[in-house]
């Protein structure tokens, strides 16, 4: 008997619906992997998440924390019952936190009232009214790292706090930041206190710093806790802590177009120039740490986020060198020489050039991707750089250079892409392996950055005082 056309069809049809289901089905540990990914996403300071994967009659016990993963042996349900059953019976009885939710920031499910923290050394407790559902929050969504979550706090008593009187900021808004840094490295509050020494010297970074307002670390949360419970060789070895930090609130320098935007980035650089003179790195230039607030009829622009940077004289002293496998910078706007396989091993020393080239990759990104201080909608360059990985956005990048005559920038940015354009030419020359890079700091400040600045903007760049 002959098939209709339409019985063909409708078998075709089911055959690419099997194909298509089948196409999508992923290994059972990346979907376990998207799963606690998203628990972390949805709860505002997760301590961990406790997953399962059964395969057969043998189920994995999961347990993710912000440092790494820890799976258990498997126990075989069938064979093993009673064990399995005193493994359901201690589930049932489990709180809150032992299933990972933070006590402090989420006593019970969808909790998103006000917070109280005991600070012994602000003798004073401390009222946090955290605004989560705010648009300007931003989460992070991955299973270990840092895990910056940024929003909107208010609170009576950090706002009666007197303030230093070198602070220009005069908002009165706050932002919390919460984040998990590794224990052993410097934190980002002592290397901000460091930061606000030298702003009282130099007038190139007086100003142009954020503004931190209170910070608290959880010794409780440090994740070398459950690993010193069993009895792990490497308990100590990458362990990381919750912290908050409050900082006066700021705008992205994104929001800024034309002069006024290429005036507030070279602020930014000449901050970041005279920090790493005095031995602040910051090591992670990129758009989302470049900031702004309002003085009288001016923008000022801050160079933000210093939880990557590093202080020399600190690093001499105590012997502590970066991880090869800390990655020290923002993928998308990090130096070609940091995108190869050599600076992914450790091999490749994090010196000024690069985040010299990184501004320079940060002025392009500005230029090519935001029209009137909003990110286009469509038609939007570059976002494959945001999808690849270090090598890959090494050979994204050098693709991009072989084409720069080709790129238009937006009309809010078309005079400061000449700037970005003079910088990668330079770029561009250094990438030749017979030319060598001036290992003078001050020489790749002037011909990376400084020459390629139109006078005028340069005039507008001082401020009252300086």
């Amino acid at each position: 008997m002959k098939r209709s056309k339409q019985g063909e069809q409708e078998d075709n049809g089911n055959e690419n619906e099997k194909k298509e289901e089948k196409k999508e089905k992923k290994n059972p540990i990346i979907q376990n992997g998207l799963y606690v990914a998203e628990m972390f996403a949805a709860h505002v300071a997760r301590l961990h998440v406790i997953s399962f994967i059964v395969k057969n009659d043998i189920i994995y016990i999961w347990y993710f924390d912000r440092q790494n993963t820890i799976q258990c042996s498997g126990i075989n349900f069938v064979q093993d019952l009673p064990r399995f059953m005193v493994l359901l019976f201690i589930m049932q009885r489990m709180k809150y936190k032992q299933w990972g939710l933070n006590p402090v920031f989420e006593p019970e499910p969808g909790f998103s009232g006000e917070i109280k923290v005991e600070d012994k050394n602000l003798k004073s407790t401390v009222d946090l009214q955290l605004d989560l559902k705010s648009p300007e929050r931003m989460t992070h969504f991955g299973l270990r790292g840092r895990a910056t979550t940024v929003f909107p706090v208010k609170s009576t008593v950090l706002s009666s706090l007197p303030r230093k009187p070198y602070f220009w900021n005069q908002t009165a808004e706050l932002v919390a930041k919460l984040f998990w840094p590794e224990e052993t490295r410097q934190s980002e509050p002592d290397i901000l206190e460091e930061v606000y020494k030298i702003a009282i010297e130099e007038p190139d970074v007086l100003g142009h710093v954020p503004e931190m307002v209170w910070f608290y670390k959880f010794d409780e949360t440090s994740t070398a806790i459950i690993r010193r419970a069993l009895g792990f060789d490497d308990a100590e070895l990458g362990h990381r802590v919750l912290f908050i930090m409050v900082f006066k609130k700021l705008f992205p320098i994104t929001t800024l177009v034309e002069k006024e935007f290429l005036v507030a980035w070279w602020q930014v650089v000449k901050c970041h120039r005279a920090l790493w003179r005095r031995g602040v790195h910051h090591r992670d230039v990129s758009p989302n740490n470049l900031m702004v607030y309002r003085l009288g009829n001016r923008f000022i622009s801050v160079l933000n986020d210093f939880d990557l940077a590093s202080i020399v004289q600190l690093l001499s002293s105590i012997k502590q060198r970066s991880k090869g496998f800390e990655r020290t910078g923002t993928v998308p706007f990090m130096a070609l020489k940091l995108l190869t396989r050599r600076a992914i091993l450790g091999e490749v020393e994090h010196v000024y050039q690069h985040d010299a080239e990184s501004f320079i990759w940060v002025l392009t990104w500005i230029c090519l991707r935001y029209q009137g201080g909003k990110l286009l909608r469509k038609n939007r360059p570059l976002d494959e750089w945001l999808t690849v990985d270090a090598m890959g956005c090494h050979e994204k990048k050098t693709s991009f250079m072989a084409e720069l005559l080709e790129k238009r920038p937006t009309r809010s940015h078309k005079e400061n892409f000449n700037v970005a354009m003079r910088g990668l030419a330079v770029v561009i020359k250094y990438t030749s392996p017979f030319e060598i890079v001036p290992t003078d700091d001050e020489v790749v400040f002037q011909t990376w950055l400084q020459e390629h600045m139109p006078a005028d903007a340069l005039r507008d760049n001082v401020l009252p005082g300086q």
